[in-house]
Formats: C-alpha cells, sequence, structure tokens
C-alpha cells in the first residue's frame, strides 16, 4: 500500500483502536495437550486472551472450579489478542489443540469447518437458562460449536461535560439518523474544544454491518458471500469523507497518532474527544480512565429499520480432539452456569448469556456496567435478529478494512475506490 502518512506509523497502529483493541497481556504460556491427553484422564488445557485483570480472575474461576472438581486439573495457556490467533492456528494444526478454549465470532465457522470443534450439544452443558440470541450465535446447521459468553451491543459513547461545554443538548437516540449524526459531531467540533468524534471506529466492519442492515442488506449472507452492495458501501465512506471535511473527525495524522496510543489514551478517555463508538461493555473501563460520566447511545438510523444486535462477545468452544470431552463439557457448564464464575466475571466477557444470572448479579455492578446492562435492557425489545455465523476468511476483513481506510483518510483513494479496494479483497478473503 502506498504511504502517505507523514508520522511515519504504519496501518497497524490502527488496530489498536475501534472495537476489537486488545489490552496488552503476558505472552502464550506453553500450549498443549497432545490431544487432550489420555481418553477420561481429567487433564485439560484450556486457552483464552485478554488483559492482566481477566488472567486474575480466571485463574480464580479454575480454582473454584477445581475445587469442586477434584479430579479433573487445567493447565493454562494465556494470551493477548494480537497474538491469540496464531499460537492457536500452530496448536490446533500441529494436533495439540487446547481442550477448552476462547473463540470469537469471525473465526467460529473457520474451525468448526475444519472439524476441529466438538458439537456442544451432548456433553453435559445445561443450556436450559442461556439467552436464546446466545445460543443461535453459536451454531452452524443446528450444531453448537460455540457457546457466547455474554452479549454486548455497539453504542456511541457520549461525554455530557463536552455536549454541555460545546453548548448542544444531547440527540435523542430513538430517532436520529445518520445525517443527524454528522451534524452533531461537526457542531460538537465548532462549538467545543473536543473534536466530536475521533474516528477511530468507521474502520470497523461490525460497525458497517449495522449501517448496511439498516438498509436491508449486511456484511455476509447466510451462505458466505458479501451482503451489501457498492452502493452501500460508497455511502458508509462518502460519509466519512464529508465527516472529515466539516471537521467531525481530525485529519487523518491525528486518527492514526490516536489509533496508536491506545485505548486509554484514545481521545474520548482523555477527555479530548466527545463521542466514540465502542461496544457497551467497554464503558465503565474507559469511564474509569477518563475519571467522569459517559452515555450511551443507540447508533444512529435505527428509527427506519433496526441494523443493531446483540454479539455474543466471544464464545466457549472445545476441542474435537479433547480426551476428556465429560470434563470439557463441565467447565464450559461451569463458566457459563455457576454463581462463582459469574460473581468473578461480572461483565468482562458480556454481560453474561445465562439470563438467571444476569439478572442475580445486576444490583451488585458498579455504576459503569450497570449503564452498559441498563442500554442493553432498553435496546434489546427493539433489534433485530443477529447476523449469521461469518463466513471462513472472515478474520482478514479487520484487516483488509484497516489497510483500506488509510488512504481514505489521507486523500489518498476517494470512497469509490476505497469501496473497490474493500470488495475486492474481501471476496478473495471469503471466496
Amino acid at each position: 500500500m502506498k504511504s502517505s502518512n507523514p508520522s511515519g506509523l504504519s496501518r497497524r497502529t490502527l488496530a489498536k483502536a475501534g472495537l476489537f483493541g486488545a489490552t496488552a497481556a503476558p505472552l502464550l504460556a506453553a500450549c498443549g495437550n497432545d490431544g487432550g491427553g489420555e481418553g477420561g484422564s481429567g487433564e485439560l488445557t484450556f486457552m483464552w486472551w485478554g488483559s492482566d485483570p481477566r488472567h486474575e480472575y480466571t485463574r480464580q474461576i479454575i480454582e473454584a472450579f477445581t475445587a469442586a472438581n477434584s479430579d479433573v486439573s487445567i493447565e493454562e495457556s494465556v494470551a493477548d489478542w494480537s497474538g491469540y490467533w496464531d499460537a492457536l492456528n500452530v496448536s490446533v494444526s500441529g494436533g495439540n489443540a487446547p481442550d477448552v478454549m476462547q473463540h470469537e465470532e469471525r473465526y467460529l465457522r473457520e474451525y468448526a469447518e475444519r472439524n476441529t470443534l466438538l458439537s456442544l450439544d451432548d456433553i453435559g452443558i445445561d443450556m436450559s437458562n442461556l439467552d436464546p440470541a446466545v445460543l443461535e450465535g453459536g451454531r452452524l446447521d443446528g450444531t453448537t460449536y460455540g457457546i457466547g459468553t455474554g452479549v454486548n451491543a455497539l453504542c456511541l459513547l457520549v461525554n455530557p461535560a463536552l455536549v454541555d461545554a460545546a453548548g448542544l443538548s444531547m440527540p435523542d437516540d430513538t430517532s436520529w439518523t445518520w445525517e443527524d449524526f454528522m451534524t452533531f459531531v461537526s457542531d460538537l467540533s465548532a462549538g467545543g474544544d473536543a473534536i466530536g468524534n475521533s474516528g477511530l471506529s468507521f474502520n470497523n466492519e461490525a460497525l458497517f454491518n449495522v449501517f448496511a442492515r439498516q438498509r436491508g442488506e449486511s456484511l455476509y449472507t447466510p451462505d458466505g458471500a458479501l451482503g451489501f452492495s457498492a452502493e452501500t458501501m460508497n455511502a458508509w465512506w462518502t460519509m466519512v469523507s464529508d465527516l472529515q471535511s466539516s471537521g467531525g473527525i481530525p485529519e487523518a495524522t491525528v486518527i492514526v497518532e490516536a489509533a496508536a496510543a491506545g485505548q486509554d489514551q484514545a481521545p474520548l478517555a482523555t477527555g479530548n474527544g466527545v463521542t466514540e463508538f465502542y461496544w457497551s461493555n467497554q464503558v465503565a473501563a474507559i469511564e474509569e480512565v477518563l475519571g467522569g460520566e459517559l452515555q450511551l447511545l443507540r447508533v444512529p438510523g435505527e428509527s427506519a429499520q433496526s441494523g443493531m444486535y446483540l454479539k455474543p462477545a466471544m464464545f466457549w468452544a472445545v476441542s474435537a480432539e479433547t480426551g476428556d470431552p465429560e470434563a470439557a463439557g463441565k467447565l464450559v457448564d461451569f463458566l457459563l452456569n455457576t454463581e462463582e464464575s459469574i460473581d468473578l466475571m461480572l461483565t468482562d466477557r458480556g454481560l453474561p448469556a445465562n439470563l438467571e444470572q444476569r439478572e442475580r448479579i445486576l444490583p451488585t455492578l458498579d455504576a459503569g456496567d450497570a449503564k452498559g446492562a441498563d442500554f442493553i435492557a432498553a435496546i434489546t425489545p427493539d433489534l433485530a435478529e443477529g447476523p449469521p455465523v461469518p463466513p471462513i476468511g472472515a478474520g482478514q476483513i479487520a484487516d483488509i478494512s484497516l489497510r483500506v481506510y488509510e488512504p481514505l483518510l489521507f486523500g489518498d483513494a476517494d470512497p469509490e475506490q476505497t469501496t473497490e479496494q474493500f470488495m475486492t479483497e474481501a471476496e478473495t478473503a471469503i471466496g
């Protein structure tokens, strides 16, 4: 890709921003169970990604599980997001897959269709209290290959103090359009000292998917093809270009440098930006860094046709090669359904999939997490059915979107060229 980045930062710096950025974590621990060990051995390997706090509480969950199941031992394997998928692919390809693993929707079909994931329907997992929307998100052709850890939804986080400082009012998010959003953030930039929207998330395919769904289209079709028109994606990139021209988002160099700084130093968290799109379970962490209150708004454009949906934050999955499916099922069941697990996990992996546990913990949540939970409860009656499980190759789409976004920001490509490049590379990836 032609580089026109005056800061010298590569496009990979953008990957630290947006909605799927990962917090730094320890390097991957030694991974492997030699195909799950001997049959029925009660020896499991458990692999997940995340931050230091996630590692700490997950280890406490493991301790609680093994205390209740003394015949099962667990070897952990941890990573940050950036290294997780390479490590998992190497482990699976080498016949050394972890018994129980954290998974993600962009990779679930690929691993399932490679026959590397076990059906979770008959290994003793109690699904009776699990959110049906969560369960459906991990099913392929009627078989459950992943069970969502919990749910979240896209939202626009807004700093109300900065809205007040700009002399503006909070929009009615039950009826506002994308045009209203463009006016709002441009007026924020013009009326205050902070940028209206930091521009870090328009490369995110999940946000574009909401936009496409609002137009009766989608990122993917159920049979795994691209489900949107060039016209719809042109409208998306044109909106981004218009926002940049109006000052609603900053110049390209500022966006790239903000992305490189990571979530804790992103404009919303530092008070230099008024709005940004995030997942609903991220509000508490950003408020903590900001030291102030944020408000969650629905994604614009929902009044005509809903495009928002509840997304399984991530999945629990089991290797098809596990030597002890019963023990693996016990662990997944414990993670999903027990008070010990949910009291430690709370909303870090999304609002719990177990509806009874979800209701039980609501009064115990801190203000930020409660705000995210209340948002989910408020929007759920208006949401559309969730999208299909992404096709094989969907794991490449985030990189493709990053790759086409930077030239658009720097004026090296217009919206039509950006769309053409995205669709060409995406069709090749999922071909």
